[in-house]
Formats: structure tokens, sequence, C-alpha cells
């Protein structure tokens, strides 16, 4: 076997390839004998114990090995380029640095960060490879010429005439693949790989902005933007901007100013249902040269848009969700994180539990590039940095943009309706608000926090309450449009059908509890049979595209009312909709968590914002059975800046999360057991160290979810001084601790505590 050489030096070339392989991932040393022209960067394909796999080049040496005389070293050569030179040097410094910080290996971090499909254990289902070899000339040796043969120096003089050519242009030319390898082999030559798709030039856009009519700017918004232009470079700012006040508007002329310097700009939404929306948006104003990158797009489409950005040599918009902010975008000159209060933009399994929030901090602060978070109800870890560290400047936008009076939060008692013989799941108000739409021509978004046609099957009798066997949770009521029921589980996806006697007692006194989307969606259908109705919520959306058609239908006017999840609270701006309403959320105030109050004042404003954003006067109607929990009187009054101002200082006061450093260590497998035993031993490995650093460690207990998919799950909960480093070991010392057949998550800074 004629080893790989470096062709000027004539010393044999080891490529480190990082592969998926066992449980530990690690790099395996390759030849380059096919003379492929492999770089660091490169996705490749080798053969690794008679499998065929797609590993990562890392590293690049020459072989210290006396690999001529003995036969104890065989290296095998690299198969293929799959993909050409994925990242430079920086971005791959900084994957390290996060998987350091995430506690992950550097594999798992680069698999996260590329697109699906890259990095593999097998090569059978991926795509053929997009890249052909490309033949171009060296400038040294000419000297070497006059040895060559005459059809050698045809082929010379044919690349005299060209800058490059594909192998397989020569080979039509009648130059055969063994005369290419001999004249790279003798270092006239040099291949590389290439990736052959038609690439149409991007326009400039400065036509764009003579041509496109733009709206007239309130004082707040030109205030925004002036601000936001005399940003330093790694600076960052925070817009809190009410509902309705225009902050869209305002990420249009940031990025209108960034690419008239030729600075590329990535915005980021944390639901793929915001992103039809921010992309309409974006074309109209700007036209072409927008990328979108999410889950919800394609393997192929998600790769070619990586290749893209690799490739462009004018700025680009790209529009995705939180694994966007890993994309090779050059010259980037501002990151905008919309709704960042959003804890979709946190990453909690699998493995690396990234929060895009922090990563865009961190790629900011190492390119020099500009961050805006935006938001009209921030979050409490952001305020405590705006208004207690101050880290980040603030902006606030608090008139809206909308003339029309803002709507008043009517809430609505529903133990009084009950009082009333009002059994139904509306108020008598909201249901005649409801019947009036049609009339007035006018649109309502219902949001109702659990999708289904019931929470859970209960009986009346015993209490037995049906629970999937493979999680430990309800099962969800589900039906159809035939009226059939199902029972489904929202964890694992188990589903069995509908019953109705209890099979711990033998009562029929068994019944439903709870509503959701699609119970709602039926009361309505058959209780105010006028209204034309759509349902936004996971079980509707998982098509392509559905997010954007479904929403395009609304938009449109094609329906009166559209009922849906969490998803419809989040940045959607309908002009017509007058009544924004949200049912059976007292649930959302009594979760185990400490962010629970948050999160759902956080909801609720976000829906009130939806309703009278343009000419119409709107209204907003909350039922609950809990009128005088704080979170609701924080909600009448909008008052987000005095909830923001109360719950920071209790935390403050308690030493509780963000003002401390905050971990989770999640455990679990099939055997429980064996998770506990586990939970048990890495604690107590655990306790010692963290006391010396003057860290806590609570635990460890079941997780709040004990059971999901059959496995059994138990979690440590760690925390120490804010201005403090994680005691937690490498993570080969942890995975020592833990048996093959049980996981451990790290969760760094988890959402749910």
């Amino acid at each position: 076997m004629k080893l790989a050489t470096n062709n000027l030096l004539n010393k044999p070339t080891k490529f480190a390839v990082l592969l998926d392989f066992g449980r530990y991932s690690n790099t395996f040393d390759y030849l380059d004998g096919k003379y492929l022209g492999v770089e660091i960067g490169d996705i490749v394909s080798v053969i690794l114990k008679g499998r065929l796999l797609r590993g990562l080049v890392v590293q690049k040496s020459f072989v210290k090995e006396n690999i001529h005389d003995g036969k104890n070293f065989k290296y095998l050569f690299i198969e293929e380029i799959n993909e050409k030179k994925v990242f430079e040097s920086w971005w791959r410094d900084w994957l390290e640095d996060l998987a350091s910080f995430y506690k992950v290996n550097n594999l798992k971090m680069f698999k996260t960060a590329f697109p699906p499909g890259w990095i593999t254990q097998s090569n059978k289902n991926n795509q053929k490879s997009l890249f052909n070899i490309w033949i171009s000339k060296t400038k040294k040796l000419n000297n070497l010429r006059e040895s060559l043969n005459e059809k050698q120096l045809s082929l010379m003089q044919k690349l005299d005439l060209e800058e490059g050519i594909w192998q397989s242009e020569l080979i039509k030319y009648g130059f055969s693949a063994s005369l290419i390898n001999t004249l790279v082999k003798k270092g006239l030559l040099i291949k590389s790989s290439r990736q052959k798709i038609k690439n149409t030039p991007l326009n400039s856009y400065k036509e764009n902005f003579a041509i496109k009519t733009i709206p007239i700017l309130t004082v707040e918004q030109e205030n925004a933007i002036s601000q936001i232009e005399q940003m330093e470079k790694s600076e960052v700012l925070l817009l809190w901007g009410e509902t309705g006040s225009g902050k869209t508007e305002v990420y249009l002329r940031i990025v209108q100013s960034q690419l008239e310097i030729n600075k590329s700009c990535l915005i980021m939404a944390p639901e793929i249902g915001l992103i039809p929306q921010l992309i309409d948006r974006f074309t109209n104003r700007f036209k072409k040269n927008i990328l979108e990158y999410h889950s919800n797009c394609s393997i192929k489409q998600r790769q070619l848009v990586w290749r893209r950005l690799l490739e462009a040599n004018e700025p680009i918009i790209v529009i995705g969700t939180r694994s966007a902010v890993f994309l090779p975008i050059k010259d980037l000159g501002m990151i905008i994180i919309d709704e960042e209060h959003d804890n979709s933009y946190k990453q909690e399994t699998p493995m690396p539990c990234y929060d895009a929030r922090e990563v865009a901090l961190d790629r900011v602060k190492r390119i020099g590039s500009k961050l805006v978070f935006g938001s009209a109800t921030p979050s409490l870890s952001m305020w405590k940095k705006v208004n207690f560290e101050n880290k980040f400047k603030m902006i606030r936008m608090q008139k809206r943009i909308s003339k029309t009076k803002i709507p008043e939060i009517r809430i609505i008692d529903m133990r009084d309706e009950f009082k009333k013989g009002n059994t139904t799941i509306l108020s008598k108000e909201l249901f005649n608000s409801l019947s009036k739409l049609r009339d007035k021509e006018e649109q309502a978004i219902i949001l109702i926090p659990r999708r289904g046609y019931n929470g859970f099957l209960s009986c009346r009798n015993c209490g037995f309450i049906v629970n999937c066997p493979n999680c430990d949770i309800a099962l969800t009521v589900h039906a159809g449009s035939k009226g059939n029921k199902w029972l489904s589980c929202h964890w694992c996806n188990f589903k069995r059908t509908f019953i109705n006697v209890c099979p711990d007692c033998n009562s029929n006194a068994f019944k439903p509890f709870g509503i959701g989307t699609q119970r709602v969606f039926e009361f309505l259908k058959k209780e105010l049979p006028q209204l034309r109705l759509l349902r936004f919520d996971r079980d509707t959306t998982t098509g392509k595209d559905s997010h954007r058609n479904i929403l395009s239908d609304f938009s449109k006017g094609k329906a009166d009312v559209i009922i849906g999840t969490q998803m419809l609270a989040k940045g959607i701006d309908i002009p017509n909709v007058t009544l924004s309403v949200v049912l059976a959320a007292d649930g959302l105030l009594h979760r185990p968590d400490i962010s629970s109050e948050e999160k759902s004042l956080q909801l609720f404003l976000q829906l009130a914002g939806r309703a009278g954003r343009a000419d119409k006067n709107g209204e907003v109607i909350f039922q609950t059975y809990r009128p005088k929990h704080p979170v609701i009187s924080y909600l009448k009054n909008r008052d987000y800046e005095g909830f923001l101002t109360a719950n920071l200082k209790l935390r403050k006061d308690s030493n509780l999360f963000p003002f401390c450093k905050v971990s989770l260590l999640k455990i679990s497998g099939t055997d429980n057991k064996l998770v506990e035993s586990v939970s048990n031993k890495l604690a107590d490995y655990l306790k010692p160290l963290f006391l010396q650093q003057n860290w806590n460690l609570i635990g460890p207990a079941p997780s709040m979810i004990s059971k999901i998919g059959n496995k059994f799950r138990w979690q440590i909960l760690i925390y120490g001084p804010d201005n403090s480093e994680s005691p937690l070991p490498e993570n080969e010392v942890l995975w020592k601790i833990i048996p093959r057949n049980i996981f451990l998550t790290i969760d760094i800074n988890p959402i749910e505590i």
C-alpha cells in the first residue's frame, strides 16, 4: 500500500477523524491515499471495523512511525469527502469551549451544531455526496514538466488555459484518472472536493431600499433604532417593547442598516410557528437572500443552507430557531433574539442542554457582533443583568402604534358562573362576545394550555386515574371527527382505546376531567355553529408548512376563531383580532417549579397583547377559579415591572436563581432500583467535592415526572455562589460511576427547578 504524502516535503501525512463510535467518541488516524485533497474541517467517510462511518477531520500531522520498514502500522485510506471545509478555525475553538461548559465531548457538540446526517454511525441512508473532484495546477515545480510524456504535457497545457476543471470533464476529454493521479503525486496538480451546484448570484440590497415603501416610525422606534445603531462591538441591549409597540419594524430597520455596510444578520424566534410570519415580513422588505433554518426544514435544505453560508460573498439574513445560533454566518454584524423570555431557546434533552441565548452571548463576545434581545415580558434573568448588574443596556417602548385604547383585561370568576347554574366551559360574557364576531367581522384567539379533548380520565367513585404504562402521567383523552375517542400519552405517544368502566372498582362513574383544545373546538362547533374555527396545536401542525398554512388562513379571514396552545401567544400579529381569551390556565400557576408564576404571567400578558392591535378596539377575557392569585392581580393591572421588581428582590434575599449557579443531574434507566442506587452513589461521590467549594447538593430524589418512556428518572440538584464555577469533575470521571445501562444528563442552568 502506497502512502499518501505531502508532495513538497515527501512525508506521509495522517488525518485525525473524529468518529461517533462506541460509548466514547474518539479520533482515528487515516491517510488521504486517494488524493482527495482532505483538509481539516472536512466531513469524510471512513471504514472502521468493517463499518462505513462519517466523521470530522480535526487534525493533520506527519506520520512519525517508520511505516515503510515494519508491518506494525497500517493506515486505512479516507474513502470520500462528503462535505468540504464546514467550519473556520475560530468556530471550532468556540464549539470546543461550549462542549466543555455544557459537559459533553466535542463530537456531541459538533453533531448538535451541524445539520443532521453529517456525522453518523452509518452511511446507509445518507444522501449521495454533493461534492465532485476539482483539478487545478500548482504554481511550483514547473521545471518538472520537462520529464513529462506527451499525454501528461497535454493535460498540463489544458489546465494552463483554466483556473481549474472538474475531473469528470477531463475524463471526457480523454485524460484517465490514473494519469491525473500520477501528476498529483508529482506535485503538479491538486485535487480538491467542491460542490457542483448552480449558485444564484446574491443581489445587492440597496436597490430594494430605494423602491420599497416603509412605514413612518414612532418617536420611540426612532429612539430605539438610534441607540441600537450606536452600539459598540460585542455590546448587548434589551429592547423592552410592549406588545404592538412595533419591535418588528425596529428589527427590519436595524437589519437594513447592517446590510448597507455588508454585514449579515441572524434573527431568532423561539418557535417554528413564528418563523413564517418573520419570513414574510423580511421577504416583503428585502426580497432576496433570506434563509430559514429550523427542524421543520428538510435535512437536505439545512445542509444546503450551511453550505451556502460558507460560500456566500454578500450579506445574508438568516431566520431560525435555537439551532440557528451555530450557523457559520460570515461577517455577522447583528444577532436579534426575539421573545427572549421564552424557554424554547433552551434544549432540555438530549445533551448538550444548551441555551441559545447564552450561546449567542458567547458568540458576539468572540467575534465582535452586536446582540439585541427583544421582549414584551423580559425574563427575571435578563432583568437581573439589566437592573442589578448593569451588564446590558435597555430601551423601553411603552406605547402601542395603534391609536385604539389598550384593552381592559376582564377577569371572570368561574366559581360564580357555577353558582349561577352555568356548568359549561365558557362564561356567559365570553359566550356573548364570541357569538357577535361574525356580525362585527372580527376575529378571536382562544388559548388553552393543554391540547386534546380532555385532560385525563378518572373514576368519581374510587379516584382511579388512567395512567400511561410507560410514563408516570395521566393519559389525555382525544376524539375523532366521527365521535370516536381514544387515550394518548403526550410524552411517549402511547395510545389505547377509550374505556367507560373503571378497571379498579368496575364503577360506571368514569368521566373525563379538564379541557383541551379539541374539546373547546367541538364545543364551539356545536354551540356556535356559525363560527368558522381553526385549531393550532401540536396535533394540527405536524406537517411541513402547516404552521404557515393555518396562520395564513386565519390572517386572510377564512376563520373567525383560532383555538390553540401556548404557541398562539407568541408574536402573532393579526390586525383583525379583537378578542383574546385564556381558558383553564389555573394549572399553570400551581406547577412545582420556581418559575411557574413568571412563565404564567408572561404567557397571559403576551396573549392579552394580541387583541386590538389595529384600528378596532379589543377585549381580553381571562377565566379562572383563582381570581385573587397574585399573578392575576399583576395581569389585571398589566404591572409586569412590579412583578419583576418584587420577585427579583425575593430571589435575591433568599439567594435563589438567578442569584446562584444551578445545575441538574438527571439519572434514568429501565431498572428503578438500579437508577436509585446509581443516583445515591453519584451523590455520595459529589457531596464532599461540593462542600469544599461552598456548593450545595440536594437529592437524589425522583424527578417531577418519575417515569417517561419506560425509563425511571431521578435527579440531583446542585447550586452554588453566583460568581463561582461549577465544581463538577471532568466527564470521564462521572461516566466511570455510571453503568452502561444507565443514562446521565447534565443540565447546566435548567429551566425547571
